[in-house]
């Protein structure tokens, strides 16, 4: 076969097509294919029989790089086109990935998206929550000073993630739109690169735009011609851009990449890419948000001249979607002006006991539920919730229930409500549980407006806790098997000892590099299943036994080191691939004593070997374990549905 060389696109598909025609001959054909997927250069295959495969065939093919079986799959490198080959296959193959996508509508599909996107960064929000919130207490107790060197360095430490926050988000929402993940963090990073900031906002205005109107903007640089509307501001601490910025760069690369010969694409697709949507983003997609923001900013300013109250209740309800938007940051400003011009602010007061409202509905759920990872998450979720950081629970346990973000949206607006009855006002720019001081009249020493702010509060987390609280049903959940469904426990397969993988013998495992996993030495040659599921591959001697949980979780049962050299001496495997198996079902038996006699370790590595598409997976603390004992727990990402954690539908 000739390589991949052609520039056109028909060109192309045939020459897939030809190598696809020919990796089927040699693997046995269509009928022998249990599952397919791909990484960034291989096919996956996981057969039904493994000894069908013709690898000195598949390896004298020009377009295959090499060719090997690896964590229960034959895997076959091709290159950096796998992703076409692989959909090509996909159509081949009829298999259901190519079914359309369920229509969501759009409502629902910007909230997956959303979520997507934010969900991987949770941890590193609620960790600059707890340090802002650690320094701001050190502060009001004196311990520190904001002009001492510790502070200045802490400080930056908890400013860091949303001053960068386009950065990781470049490269979540590049996962999310199937860009380059790192083409995307380099276009997150061009939006915060301080030299945007220095050199297209100062000096004397070219000219102003829409002079005279709402959207007065001064111009100080053109690109080729075209005006720059770069924000005084900067897009630091934004979402909406960045998600807006990758969305066009999937678009620009995946046009690429139909367009670019295979032979050039490694080189010119992340360039082109970058070349082309960085200006088009600076040039259009963040002035139309700067609008955007604008108009909602005017929108409340006119709407408080009206009726305070009515501006309390729209501000409060709109403020939580706001903050999943990115767009909440106008709000911000006009309290920021209003503070800096009048000394008080009523803007402020009308969120302020949102985050409380989250993180009523977070310990609602903690009381409620009898999942223990919904418990440890939900904790560092309350703490920085109530440090004033409600994305943790935002995205973690009210989003992905709707009904529950609307009773914190509800929660927040009685305690909003409650303030403006009362015209209180903050004095300075705080929040969470430091921030009822910014109710105290710094002129007259009044408490009116603490005393007002505690009773908002404690009627804003009654509304919220109450509604979650009653209304919460957990329950299991039925979805496709190839949904990441809810933490799922994987039972030891094997009695045995139990050690770190980074302690096993074999490098390999040792390193992660086929999955995340535990090593136990068997004491009793009784092999269980660790999960019910479908047995996805038995390798040739029934030294490796690969499942596939219900709920997509693929594991790789591999006993002992080498041992695939005894072709079978010692293994008697019960069970055959493409059965279906419960947890703790008989798979065979391992002659422990054969396999040491004949010189070989029985060290036994338990893999989750597409353990990248799950949020974590914990080992057990224990030392020593029977067949029947937990030894893994896998946690799904929370954006996984609704049921991410077991709980209550919609």
């Amino acid at each position: 076969m000739l390589p991949f060389l052609y520039h056109s696109e028909g060109m192309k598909k045939m020459k897939y097509q030809q190598l696809i025609t020919f990796i089927l001959q040699q693997i046995g054909g269509k009928e022998n294919i249990l599952t397919v997927t791909h990484c960034m250069t291989r096919l996956r295959f996981t057969l039904k029989n493994d000894e069908l495969v013709k690898e000195e065939e598949l390896l004298k093919s020009p377009d295959i790089m090499t060719a090997q079986f690896a964590g229960g799959r034959y895997q076959i490198v091709v290159g950096t086109h796998v992703a076409q080959v692989y959909q090509e296959l996909q159509q081949t193959l009829g298999l259901a990935d190519n079914a359309p996508e369920e229509q969501k509508g759009f409502l629902n599909s910007l909230i997956d998206t959303i979520t997507k996107v934010i969900t991987p960064v949770l941890g590193i929000l609620t960790a600059s929550g707890l340090l802002q919130g650690i320094l701001a207490l050190l502060v009001v107790l004196n311990v520190l000073n904001t002009d001492d060197g510790a502070y200045i360095i802490l400080h930056a430490m908890g400013q860091t993630v949303f001053y960068f926050l386009p950065v990781a988000l470049g490269y979540t929402s590049a996962k999310a739109f199937k860009l380059n993940p790192y083409v995307g963090m380099m276009l997150g990073a061009s939006l915060v690169i301080p030299e945007l900031m220095t050199n297209l906002t100062t000096n004397e205005a070219l000219y102003t735009l829409f002079q005279g109107s709402f959207f007065e903007t001064p111009v100080y640089k053109t690109f080729f011609g075209l005006p720059i509307l770069f924000p005084a501001n900067g897009y630091q601490y934004t979402v909406i851009p960045v998600i807006f910025m990758t969305f066009v760069g999937a678009k620009v690369e995946r046009f690429l990449q139909r367009v670019i010969p295979a032979i050039l694409a490694h080189n010119l697709n992340a360039f082109l890419t970058i070349l082309i949507t960085v200006p088009l983003s600076i040039l259009f997609i963040g002035p139309v948000t700067n609008v955007l923001s604008q108009l909602i900013s005017a929108g409340v300013s006119g709407l408080y001249t009206i009726s305070p109250i009515v501006t309390s209740i729209v501000v409060a309800l709109l403020y939580q979607p706001l903050v999943i938007l990115g767009l909440h940051w106008p709000l911000s400003a006009i309290g920021i002006n209003n503070l800096a011009t009048l000394g008080s602010d009523y803007i402020f007061p009308m969120s302020f006991t949102a985050n409380f409202a989250q993180t009523a509905v977070v310990l609602a759920v903690f009381l409620r539920t009898r999942s223990k990872e919904t418990k440890t998450l939900a904790i560092p979720a309350m703490i920085s919730g109530i440090f004033c950081i409600i994305e943790p629970a935002i995205y973690g346990f009210s989003l992905p229930v709707k009904k529950r973000f609307a009773f914190s949206m509800l929660g927040g607006a009685v305690g909003s409500v409650i303030l403006a009855l009362f015209s209180a006002k903050m004095y300075t720019f705080s929040f969470g549980a430091l921030g009822f001081v910014a109710f105290i009249n710094p002129e007259t020493g009044s408490m009116t407006g603490l005393y007002l702010a505690l009773l908002a509060t404690a009627a804003t987390m009654a509304v919220a806790f109450l509604l979650t609280y009653f209304t919460f049903s957990e329950q299991v959940a039925h979805e496709p098997k190839d949904s990441l469904i809810h933490s799922e426990e994987i039972l030891a397969p094997f009695t045995g000892t139990v050690k770190p993988l980074a302690a096993s013998q074999d490098a390999t495992f040792a390193k992660g590099e086929i999955g995340k996993g535990i090593v136990i030495t068997p004491t009793e040659g009784e092999l269980r299943a660790p999960v019910s599921g479908t047995v996805t591959t038995v390798f040739p001697g029934g030294h490796a036994i690969g499942i596939t949980s219900s709920s997509g979780i693929e594991v790789l049962i591999h006993v002992g080191i080498d041992t695939v050299e005894l072709k079978g001496t010692g293994f008697a495997v019960e069970v055959v691939p493409g059965q279906k198996v419960q947890q703790g079902q008989l798979l065979g038996t391992v002659d422990l004593a054969a396999i040491l006699t004949a010189g070989y370790d029985t060290e036994t590595v338990i893999l989750i070997t597409n353990a990248q598409e799950y949020l974590d997976v914990m080992m057990t603390e224990q030392t020593k374990v029977k067949n029947t004992d937990l030894l893994l727990t896998v946690i799904p990402f929370a954006q996984n549905k609704e049921i991410a954690f077991a709980v209550e539908g919609n």
